[in-house]
């Protein structure tokens, strides 16, 4: 995974663990009611792979949010920089 890679995902885990404990939703309850194995989650949230969209989805509605309130809070999470 390059640098640029990575940085994305690290930046796609940071706003789900923010907006996970924020509302205060359990791993496992996120995990169990949006039907996402936990070590599809725990490899999203460590950043070890590349993502499926269709998980990240998953997680998404999980999370009681929708793409676009999840983009804005990628947004601010990743570096200025990014990919210019």
């Amino acid at each position: 995974m390059n640098d640029e890679t990575k940085k994305f995902y690290s930046a796609v885990s940071n706003v789900i663990f923010k907006v996970r404990e924020a509302k205060n939703i359990k791993y496992t309850e996120l995990c169990y009611a949006n039907d996402i194995p936990q070590s599809t989650f725990d490899d999203i949230m460590n950043a070890k792979t590349k993502a499926s969209f269709y998980n990240v989805a998953k997680v998404v509605k999980g999370l009681g949010m929708n793409f676009e309130e999840f983009g804005k809070l990628l947004d601010k999470e990743l570096p200025i920089d990014f990919l210019n």
